[in-house]
């Protein structure tokens, strides 16, 4: 470790403060999203897009951001990733209709992309053996937690203060994190290499997704065989094949598809791609409950407290697994248990008390 203990103490604490800053802002719209859409006077698709606008410019950049810290410096990109949460955040609490909320989501997108490859990197070059997994699952905490503690923390301050609140805990959550960070020596990669980054790769990227994210959320309204959404699925497919033939013959891809050939790589890969779409599948309960149900913000979080109960009380006890049994093993007992959770929250049909 390059850093005394009470450095990497502060320096963990103020990366698990940015990482929880990110789901504050993802995750707890979610319980709010009714109340957002009435207090702006916005449609039911604008407000689906504002929400799934922060996943989509998060995952279109997190590689790039990623490779960006990498060379230019971790701390920095991570500090630029805490400066747009704040800005993202701002133009929420001060919104008045759909131009800020929709701008708002869009930096905070990008404030994700910075924070998450960049404080994820920071503890990889400040720690190793046991010492890199205690902070790898602190790390953890704020990531997988931080759904459903801002899930839960969402419906209360919402409650308290009305849902602009969520966002100014998260500028005080993020201005937190630059403080504790302060201190922390900037790490970069060691490599004369020049870095080179795939535009080309990163465009056909950001065309499909954003086609299909289009093509998700007005697919119906558009009508499916219409013009329109035909047009966007021809988008969407011949984009991903032409993303797959230009990465395949590039040295410096955005995503090197050769890594998949290795099973424990693709594995890991699948594991996190699950444990991702539990967040995706918490908007959708949380709207459900609200829209469907007629909970109020409040209690849809407290729906949450179950699973960010057992996510903190599984993380630590992961990380001994972890070190008695190895990776494959973990990995393949999480994705079941994922898999069958999404599956039970699909049993909508269920009564109130037996589904919640």
């Amino acid at each position: 470790m390059k850093m005394g203990y009470k450095g990497t103490d502060r320096m963990i604490a103020g990366i698990v403060f940015g990482v929880i800053t990110f789901w504050l802002f993802a995750q707890a719209i979610v319980n709010v999203g009714p109340a957002v859409q009435a207090d702006l006077g916005i449609p039911l698709d604008t407000r689906n897009i504002a929400v799934s606008l922060t996943a989509l410019f998060s995952g279109l950049f997190i590689v790039s951001a990623g490779g960006l810290a990498d060379k230019t410096g971790r701390k920095k990109i991570a500090y630029l990733g805490f400066v747009l949460s704040i800005i993202g955040s701002s133009c929420l609490v001060l919104s008045q209709g759909a131009v800020l909320l929709i701008a708002g989501r869009i930096i905070q997108g990008l404030s994700a992309a910075c924070i998450m490859p960049s404080t994820i990197a920071l503890m990889n070059a400040y720690f190793e053996g046991k010492a890199r997994q205690r902070a790898l699952s602190f790390w953890s905490i704020g990531s997988r937690g931080g759904g459903g503690i801002a899930s839960f923390a969402g419906g209360a301050i919402a409650s308290s203060f009305g849902w602009r609140g969520i966002f100014v805990f998260s500028i005080i959550f993020a201005a937190l994190g630059m403080i504790l960070l302060w201190a922390t020596p900037e790490s970069k990669r060691d490599s004369d290499e020049p870095f080179h980054f795939d535009f080309a790769g990163l465009s056909i990227f950001i065309v499909t997704m954003v086609a299909l994210n289009i093509f998700i959320n007005f697919g119906a309204a558009f009508g499916w065989t219409s013009g329109r959404t035909l047009g966007l699925l021809a988008t969407i497919l011949i984009g991903f094949a032409a993303f797959v033939k230009v990465e395949r013959n590039k040295h410096n891809a955005l995503l090197d598809f050769k890594l998949f050939r290795s099973k424990p790589y693709a594995g890991a890969a699948a594991s996190n791609f699950l444990l991702n779409a539990v967040a995706g599948t918490l908007i959708v309960a949380n709207t459900y409950a609200q829209v469907g149900r007629g909970f109020t913000a409040f209690q849809s979080g407290m729906l949450s407290l179950g699973y960010l109960v057992a996510v903190l009380a599984m993380i630590r006890v992961g990380e001994k697994i972890l070190q008695r049994v190895g990776a494959r093993k973990p990995m393949q007992w999480g994705a079941s248990i994922t898999t069958a959770g999404i599956a039970m929250m699909g049993l909508t049909f269920l009564p109130d008390l037996t589904y919640t």
